[in-house]
């Protein structure tokens, strides 16, 4: 006859299951809803903050170059700065990753308001998954033409400002050359998160810094040839963010780091002040994308 522990034990085991059946039924639902209503409210509250606040960006022409010359370009950015960079460059209906958990269909819900379209995977899935989405997002960028795939690239939970060197096969593989995005807001405060994420408030002023191109599509990946791209998409982000927090605090900006291999015929950066990033001749969506999505 079973001891009362047994049975204890086999009902905890049984509620266990019920318990986790009744929230699937019920989790894809409530989600979804709450990732809907998440994306209004977060759609709302930065279309406040840009318009609220002063704009000054630096390096756009030269990713608009880029686009008319590789047909597609990949933007990285931290994780640091997801709240204010999607914005800042959704004029572009840009194309980015988010997690098949809960809080990645929350991160969906509120990028494709804002006119991203999003591929569903991630680093926490395990190897076989991410190289599934790594196919996905290569064969992607090949069959379309203006794509701006835009990555966090220090990978969903760090280490903070180290970056995943995924980046690179796929430029090499898409032939669409590598640029670095740093978005930040005078006025912001930080989350208690792993990546301290900034949120940014109204009322401030707003800085955005794009480098490069890195080119990846013209080399064979050898490990030494590997770890010198890898070392450059590093530094091409730290740069980036070193170069727009010194003129949020300094009011100039110096100059790009000697040490990036970039493309000298893309000519200097251009300053650009207004809340579109991109110029109207600029902002034109790909219409194939939009019917596809």
């Amino acid at each position: 006859m079973p001891s009362l522990i047994s049975r204890i034990q086999t009902g905890l085991r049984a509620a266990k299951r019920g318990t986790r059946s009744f929230r699937k039924k019920i989790s894809g639902p409530t989600v979804k809803g709450t990732a809907w209503l998440l994306a209004w409210v977060f759609w709302a509250y930065l279309s406040l903050v840009w318009r609220t606040s002063r704009i000054e960006s630096y390096g756009i022409g030269r990713a608009v170059q880029a686009m008319s010359r590789h047909r597609n370009i990949l933007m990285t950015l931290w994780h640091e700065n997801v709240v204010l960079t999607p914005w800042a460059i959704r004029d572009y209906k840009p194309t980015s990753l988010a997690s098949r958990s809960d809080i990645g269909e929350v991160i969906t819900a509120a990028l494709e308001r804002q006119g991203f379209h999003i591929f569903r995977g991630g680093s926490s899935k395990g190897k076989s998954r991410r190289t599934a989405v790594l196919k996905d997002l290569v064969q992607h960028v090949k069959d379309r033409q203006d794509v701006l795939l835009a990555l966090a690239v220090d990978g969903s939970s760090g280490p903070v400002r180290v970056l995943k060197p995924g980046i690179i096969p796929l430029s090499n593989k898409t032939g669409a050359p590598i640029f670095a995005i740093h978005v930040i807001s005078s006025r912001s405060v930080r989350a208690r998160t792993w990546d301290r994420t900034r949120f940014p408030l109204p009322f401030g002023r707003i800085v955005v810094v794009m480098e490069g191109p890195l080119r990846c599509d013209d080399n064979k990946l050898g490990g030494k040839e590997f770890r010198r791209l890898r070392d450059q998409a590093q530094l091409l982000l730290e740069d980036a963010a070193t170069r727009a927090e010194y003129f949020l605090k300094h009011g100039e900006l110096p100059p790009p780091n000697p040490a990036l291999d970039l493309d000298p015929s893309y000519g200097e950066e251009d300053k650009r002040t207004g809340r579109s990033l991109f110029l109207p001749h600029e902002t034109l969506p790909n219409p194939r994308l939009i019917e596809e999505t």
